[in-house]
């Protein structure tokens, strides 16, 4: 006896969002409002201050800030992988993120009084990159940072949507809905063609392994014909699961690469501004070393 599965219908479609979060609009207005104080008080600076640099106050202090909202948005990871008892949702801790990760880099600019930026380039061989404590590998590793991590955040907003799409769509759901249900129909189309002709289970055989496209429908008994229709639409139902399946997978390994590349050289980059930070903290902060 087969098994047969009834079309989910349009008004029964499961809608697949991701959950929302106000902590998006918090950190939003939160980041402005540190931000403009920050601006506000660097336009104070230049205007009073005969030589505003990034060894002197405030833009000294505007590098030590950026310093923190670094360690801060690394502490998404630590959230996301090892201290997952932390309170708040982790898509709470993702806006936080990604918001002081981008007022980060516009307070570094400000620190450094847009130095490299806008103004004062100079390359002089790879010593210049480790100049003040790796200063410019500093600044251009946060840019990277925050650039790549913006270009991943809208790359998973992307393929996001496309696999709630495609669950939304399919009458399925997700990949592991998927799977199981694709099984299922397998098992289906093996039991309808229990006792059959060779030319029945070879046909289906093919069809299930790589699709109706170029087969030729042979020739059945009588008696055969109607579970041979019966097969055929639930192989041309499954066709339709195995492309939405592929879309899915495909999406996923856009976002698993991309999140694997990013990780990488962020560490990387990570490790080269709490190198500066650090010795930046020693030499100009607490005296416990002389400034190069």
């Amino acid at each position: 006896m087969s098994l047969s599965t009834k079309p989910a219908s349009t008004s029964q479609r499961r809608i697949w969002k991701a959950p929302t979060s106000n902590a998006r609009w918090h950190w939003l207005v939160a980041s402005a409002v540190l931000l403009i104080v920050i601006v506000i008080w660097y336009v104070y600076a230049i205007k009073t201050q005969q030589y505003p640099g990034p060894d002197a106050y405030p833009l000294l202090l505007f590098g030590i800030i950026s310093f923190v909202l670094v360690l801060a948005t690394a502490a998404y990871s630590l959230r996301r992988r090892f201290v997952r008892g932390l309170p708040g949702m982790v898509q709470d801790w993702l806006w936080m993120h990604t918001w002081l990760g981008v007022i980060s880099i516009l307070i570094a600019m400000l620190h450094d009084n847009f130095a490299y930026i806008t103004n004062s380039f100079y390359f002089s061989g790879l010593s210049t990159l480790t100049e003040s404590y790796w200063a410019i590998s500093a600044l251009y590793a946060l840019v990277f940072l925050v650039v790549s991590g913006i270009t991943g955040r809208l790359l998973d907003v992307w393929q996001t949507r496309i696999i709630a799409y495609e669950a939304s769509s399919n009458g399925v759901g997700i990949v592991r809905a998927v799977e199981e249900h694709m099984l299922e129909q397998e098992y289906t189309v093996e039991r309808l063609s229990a006792g059959k002709s060779e030319a029945f289970k070879k046909y289906c055989l093919v069809a299930i392994e790589r699709g109706e496209r170029g087969l030729t429908v042979p020739v059945l008994p009588p008696n055969e014909l109607s579970d041979f229709e019966r097969a055929r639409t639930v192989i041309g139902q499954r066709a339709q699961l195995r492309r939405s399946h592929q879309r899915q997978l495909r999406a996923q390994r856009v976002i698993t690469t991309w999140r694997t590349i990013h990780i990488v050289l962020a560490c990387l980059a990570l490790i080269t501004i709490l190198y500066h930070g650090c010795m930046e903290l020693l030499a100009n902060v607490f005296h416990l070393i002389t400034a190069s």
